[in-house]
């Protein structure tokens, strides 16, 4: 199995994991830091290409939007705020999860397998 699969996995599982609705706080916060480190690792050995280069990148900038509204939660627990930490924690995963699916394929089809 290849790198990028299985950071991309890894990835997908941390996204999915951290946006479960019954969570311990911490451990919210660990996984969202676990996927922002597997988003950059997923650019960085998909470099070579394109697509997984780029969603590496997109997802990397949302898990770091999302952790930025996370720190601004704890702040003051405005509804609007956590409402769009929220919806935008679930369309995160959802991005990562068709993402990494849609990048697998195209890579297996462009080496030919």
């Amino acid at each position: 199995m290849k790198t990028n699969t299985v950071l991309g996995a890894a990835l997908v599982v941390a996204l999915l994991a951290s946006s479960a609705p019954v969570i311990l706080p911490l451990l919210h916060v660990g996984l969202g830091a676990l996927a922002f480190v597997l988003a950059v690792a997923y650019a960085y050995t998909g470099r070579r290409f394109r697509p997984a280069l780029a969603l590496g990148i997109l997802l990397a900038v949302l898990t770091g939007l999302q952790g930025a509204l996370g720190l601004a939660l704890l702040g003051q627990a405005e509804q609007a705020v956590a409402a769009v930490h929220l919806y935008g924690g679930y369309a995160t995963s959802l991005i990562g999860l068709v993402g990494v699916i849609l990048v697998g394929r195209a890579e297996s089809r462009a080496q030919g397998r």
